[in-house]
Order: C-alpha cells, then structure tokens, then sequence
C-alpha cells in the first residue's frame, strides 16, 4: 500500500496545509460566531411566569456599533482607513447575523450608530452612510426597532466640524430624539442624553437646580417632566447613552474588561451624566432599571438616592460595544426579557443577560498570524528537504556512473578492430562459442498480478465479476490527493519557485473561503 499514495513530502505538508487552513477558515469566519451566540440564551427562567400564555417578550440591545467612516482614524493612510473600515464592517455583519440568530422580538440600539454622523457633510454623503448602515443591520420589517441618539450622532458641545444639521438628519433617519414606547406592560424611555448633557452645562452656568430651572423647548428636561405628569403606572426603563453619575472607582462587576467608568469630559464626549442631571432623572422617573451605552465596555452598578424619606434603587447596566474597534477585545450585546408585571407570580418581570461575541482582534493576532508563521516554517522545511533530497540523488547517480564497468565481454568481440584474416569469415562458431552470449537477467512472468479485490455474481443470467488490482487502486489515491494542485513538484523547480508555489497553493482555499463569506455577508 506504501508504493500506492507515494506522494513527495512537500506535497503532502501542502496538502496537509490546505485542510488545516480550510477548517480553521471555516472555524473563524462563520461558525465560532454562532457557537458563541449559540451559549447565550434568554433570561426566562428568571421571570418565567407559571402561565405559559404571558410568553416573555424579548429585546435586543445594541450599543455603538459606530460604524466608520474616512474620517475615523485621521492620522491614518487613506488605504489603511479603507481596510480598516472593511474588516469592521465585515466584523458587524458577522456579529448581527449570528445575533439575528436569538430571534428577538425587539431591537434598541443604544446610540452611536454612525462614528461620523454629527460632521459637517452633503446631504448625499448622509444618505450613503446610512445605507450603509442599514445594510449593515438588516431587519424583519415585522420587527420593532428603536434608536436613541449618541454624542457621535448628533454632536455634543460646539465644534466647527458638527453640522448644524446633526439633530434634524437624526430625527429624520432614525426618529425621535425623546420619546417613550410600552413593551410588554413596560414604559421604556428613549432620553436623548446629548442634550441633557448641553442643558446641564446652561443651568449651571446660571446657577439654577433643576426645581426653578425652566426647561428648554423641547428639550430633554421639559420631555422628563412632562412625562412625570402624565400619571404612567407600569414599571419604567429608561434608556440613555451616556450613563448616570457615579463615585468614581466604582466596581463594575466581573464581566468588565478593565478599569470602571469615570468622570471626564473632552472633545464632543461626556463620561457620564452630571451628579444633578442623574439624581433628577432618578428622583422624578423612579425607574426599576436603566440601561446604557457610551463607554464601550460592559458595566453594571446599582445606583442608591434618598430622596423625601424614600429610598430608591436602581440597577444600571453599561451595554457593550458591538464593534470590535471600540478598545474592548469581547464585543458583545444585551438580552433583555419582559413579561407584564401582573403575569410575574411575585417574581421580576424583567431580567438580562449578557451575550459575548468572538475576540475578532484576537483571531488575527494570536491564531492567524502565529499559524501563518507556522505554516511557512513547514513550506520552507519541506522545500529545502526537496532540493537537499534532489542534489543527493544526483551525486547517487553520478557516483553509480563513474564506478560501473565501462565493457563487457560480449562488448570487447564486437567492437574490436583488430584485423582478421578471411580465413575467419567462414569458421562457424561452435556450441560453445554461444557461451560468449550473457544469459537473460530476467523473463516475462506469464502470471497476472493477485487483485487485491475480487467479486464474482450473476447479472441478467450470466456470471459476472468485478476486479480491483493494485494499479487501480494506486490510481483512485492519485486522483484523489492530486484534485488541487500538482502531485509532483517539476525536478528543475528551485527554492523560491518552489516555496512561491506551495504558498500558493495553500492560501487559496482560506483566501477563498473568506471571500466567498465576505461576498454573502456584503451581499
């Protein structure tokens, strides 16, 4: 069987290689998203009524996918901001479609969408971005979806380079920048925290509290106060992007990355909302939970306020940054099941979990790039046991050359020029002159090579058999392990050529496989 698949150890690393790197693309590319989104599961057991009719109504909650733009990186080479934006892309839409896979039955994105939304730009320019987003994030029409405005969106503070029509084109694109909807017996607040942040920076700046502070037209405050007021009874949720106020050093539970949220300001961002601004929101909105976006990284913290002799607590949890350019290495979204409080049986009528995606930037480091390293050391070894293996081979046949007899008996008669008298020509040779002939060194076998394989059976009433010999066999192997590329490697090939060769035909199965998963991903 040995002499049957007798492929040159260089083709057999190539080979080797192509189905190593093959499954490692599939792995990477498609299918660890799913697994990973495949461990997340909907907090049900948390909040499972004993009715099976209140069925939980699940939400899902993105924040700050920023998808960028050409002005994302403005220290960065044109073609490297472009490949940058591409890999990110392509790293969204793996990460929704695996995301898409929970079914839910409600999308809240929890700002930032665009990284560039609030700059100076033309109208087309806007509306190609756009599209670009919804690309990006396609949903089911029959699927809810609700946004509410990041400080990349509509711009925070005062910069020549925000548009002027930042809030209008948002309002026009993704909706309202205050507003409120019920799911499922829940009144979930959409607070535009931009301009509360700009309203703060205005009462302060006059010395009022919030209690003789008139409200802006329209704007965030008066949008909370009037909502205080309109005597809601369910249990609310509020939904800002950038988080409330906190002690700084705060812990932010186990699932944190690194380090905790903190106070700061700088260009067209805020940390967090000020002390006053959170304490407001707490005291006349009384939400049981709140959710929010901004930082990046995943935080959860339960804010303590006593206000009029009450005492009230709410947990807030900072959602992670879909996207893998946001400085976290776990990109990752929040599942959030509802039930009406009436259906709870005395339990939560709302509950979360976290859903972590693949480290996107780790694959490239710590898996790509050390194999592809691996891979080339392999490719290099096997050609230089080629060419070391051909030259031996060479010296082999010279030497056998040089030391073989250069006559034979036979040889010297017949090629001997001595003169011979006439005489000669008419002396027959005797029986024994025939020995001067050499013997045969072998004979034909009459006999027919053993099959391997062999059947015999009646078909349409005659005997019939089927053979499989040795060649046949041998040649099934070739075929099969010769289906992609060539088996043998020419003699006259050199060490570059070779190794330029074999790198070839190695990365044009994982160089397909991810094109082909861009192509359906972009599609």
């Amino acid at each position: 069987m040995t002499g049957m698949i007798s492929l040159p150890r260089t083709r057999l690393a190539v080979k080797g290689l192509q189905l190593f790197w093959t499954l490692l693309a599939v792995w990477y590319e498609h299918v660890v998203f799913i697994y990973h989104v495949g461990r997340c599961v909907w907090p049900d057991s948390d909040i499972a009524p004993t009715k099976a009719s209140a069925r939980p109504t699940h939400v899902l909650l993105v924040a700050d996918p920023q998808i960028l733009d050409h002005r994302s990186y403005p220290g960065r080479a044109p073609s490297l901001t472009y490949i940058s934006q591409l890999l990110v892309d392509l790293n969204l839409r793996k990460s929704w479609r695996a995301a898409l896979r929970t079914r839910p039955d409600v999308v809240v994105f929890l700002g930032d969408m665009m990284d560039g939304g609030r700059f100076s730009m033309s109208d087309a320019e806007y509306e190609e971005y756009f599209q670009r987003f919804q690309s990006i994030f396609p949903l089911d029409q029959g699927i809810p979806r609700y946004f509410i405005p990041g400080n990349h969106d509509t711009g925070l503070g005062i910069s020549d380079h925000f548009s002027k029509k930042a809030g209008a084109r948002y309002e026009s694109h993704f909706g309202p920048l205050n507003s409120h909807v019920t799911i499922s017996n829940h009144t979930i607040i959409f607070l535009d925290a931009t301009s509360l942040v700009e309203e703060d920076l205005q009462r302060l700046g006059q010395g009022n509290t919030y209690r003789d502070w008139p409200p802006v037209p329209g704007g965030s405050v008066e949008f909370v106060q009037q909502f205080s007021k309109s005597g809601n009874q369910d249990p609310i949720m509020l939904f800002t992007h950038i988080p409330l106020s906190r002690p700084d050093g705060a812990s932010c539970g186990p699932s944190r990355e690194r380090g905790t949220i903190r106070r700061g300001a700088g260009f067209g961002y805020q940390n967090t909302l000020g002390k006053a601004t959170s304490e407001f929101l707490l005291s006349v909105l009384r939400p049981s939970v709140v959710f929010s976006g901004d930082d990046h990284d995943y935080c959860e913290y339960t804010h303590s306020l006593d206000n009029a002799g009450m005492s009230i607590r709410a947990r807030e949890v900072t959602v992670k940054s879909m996207s893998m350019a946001m400085g976290i290495r776990r990109p990752g979204f929040q599942l959030l099941s509802l039930v009406p409080p009436h259906s709870s049986q005395g339990r939560f009528s709302h509950a979360d979990s976290l859903c972590l995606l693949p480290d996107q930037l780790g694959i490239y480091l710590a898996t790509y790039i050390p194999f592809l390293v691996l891979s080339l050391f392999i490719i290099f070894s096997a050609n230089i046991h080629r060419i070391c293996s051909r030259r031996k081979g060479q010296r082999r046949t010279a030497l056998s050359l040089a030391t073989s007899p250069s006559s034979t008996p036979l040889s010297g008669v017949l090629r001997s020029r001595r003169p011979i008298d006439s005489d000669e020509w008419l002396q027959y040779p005797s029986e024994t002159d025939a020995d001067i002939l050499p013997r045969p060194t072998s004979s034909l076998s009459t006999k027919a090579p053993r099959p391997m394989y062999s059947q015999t059976f009646v078909l349409f009433g005659r005997r019939r058999r089927i053979t499989i010999g040795t060649e046949s066999l041998a040649s099934l192997f070739r075929s099969v392990f010769s289906c992609c590329g060539n088996q043998d490697v020419p003699k006259s090939r050199g060490f570059a050529a070779g190794v330029l060769y074999d790198v070839r035909d190695v990365a044009v199965f994982p160089l397909a496989i991810f094109g082909a998963f861009s192509w359906w991903m972009f599609r």
